[in-house]
């Protein structure tokens, strides 16, 4: 099959296309035909290594998000037929720890990403738990299928069951261009609430609205935006400040909440250090979270929104496989808004 590997980890030209062998099926396991793959700062990490990421056994291929059509069932996989469209969850949970067992899975312990711990979407074929297998509407084209798992799935687990969001709030959205962000936006906004972004570029911000946004700041040309922030909320502040951007945006978020607001982070792609003012944390009632790890419960919730057509991939440049390289750069370029994908073929 084709696919894109790496035999080492490093820049951009570490990426390999050509051959390598296709899956072999155990017990329980699907094979899935891809037809794209999408990109996400995670694929940066496993290739180059950074943030102290290591990835599986070498040739190694990327990739967690990915859309295509059932080929093939294992022994005992359920649930899926052959010729089904879906796209794949790619955290591999374990099924019998305690946290498994008694459903909170997304604490396993034993958990695999698919794209670092093993082979992952960029490649014409990929394996997967019967578990991890989910349906997609006919209509849904296969680009905007795979933009959608991995940023949707972090964006309803932060929004929706760490911060509690809750209808009629106001919720901040950091990097409202990228495809957590976006997504952000739209659970945000299907659950009726009011919904205000930063972004990199003007041009994100309109984007941004297009999605639902009432309003939105450039951090690059006003970075004092809780300022303004204050300003569109009666000098409020906001219930839930949403963000995967790190140490730039953190002094002005957490002086973005109004009391008792709530701080969700998923993601430090620009930063992890911060400086925590702990007088002004328990005198206002704050509260600030991680993210950990996601549900399958989750998934399947957001699932049932995508099939109801209430929410939609965002789908911003599509490559060849053999132009991953190309894909890379435009992603650490941030250059984009939404997903990049590459086309399988």
């Amino acid at each position: 099959m084709k696919a894109v590997f790496i035999r080492e980890q490093g820049g951009v030209d570490k990426l390999i296309y050509g051959d390598l062998p296709e899956p072999t099926l155990g017990p329980g396991e699907v094979l899935v035909r891809l037809h794209a793959a999408a990109l996400n700062h995670l694929d940066l990490y496993a290739r180059s290594g950074g943030n102290r990421v290591r990835v599986g056994p070498y040739p190694h291929i990327l990739g967690c998000d990915m859309a295509g059509e059932v080929a093939q069932l294992g022994p005992g996989a359920e649930g899926v037929k052959a010729g089904q469209r879906v796209v794949v969850d790619y955290v591999i949970k374990c099924g019998v720890c305690a946290y498994c067992v008694t459903g909170r899975d997304e604490l396993c312990r034993r958990m695999v990403n698919m794209g670092v711990d093993v082979a992952g979407s960029y490649a014409q074929y990929v394996k997967a738990p019967f578990q991890n297998v989910y349906p997609i509407p006919d209509g849904l084209p296969y680009e905007e299928a795979a933009s959608m798992p991995l940023v949707f799935h972090t964006a309803w687990h932060c929004l929706v069951t760490r911060a509690g969001l809750q209808p009629g709030e106001t919720v901040l959205i950091n990097a409202a261009g990228s495809g957590v962000g976006s997504a952000g936006v739209q659970i945000a906004r299907a659950l009726h609430c009011r919904v205000l972004v930063t972004a990199g570029s003007d041009v994100k911000i309109g984007r941004a609205k297009e999605l639902g946004a009432e309003a939105g700041v450039n951090y690059t040309t006003t970075p004092a935006f809780s300022k303004t922030v204050q300003g569109l909320t009666d000098g409020e502040g906001v219930d839930v400040v949403f963000d995967s951007v790190g140490t730039p945006v953190w002094d002005e978020s957490f002086a973005s909440m109004k009391t008792g607001g709530r701080f969700v982070t998923c993601g430090v792609t620009a930063g992890y250090a911060a400086n925590l003012h702990l007088g002004r944390l328990f005198s206002r009632g704050l509260t600030v979270m991680g993210s950990g790890g996601r549900s399958r419960r989750e998934f399947a919730d957001f699932m049932r929104m995508v099939r109801q057509g209430a929410l939609r991939g965002v789908v911003g440049s599509v490559f060849p496989l053999e132009e991953a390289a190309a894909a890379h750069k435009l992603m650490e370029d941030r250059g984009f808004f939404g997903k990049i994908v590459l086309r399988i073929p």
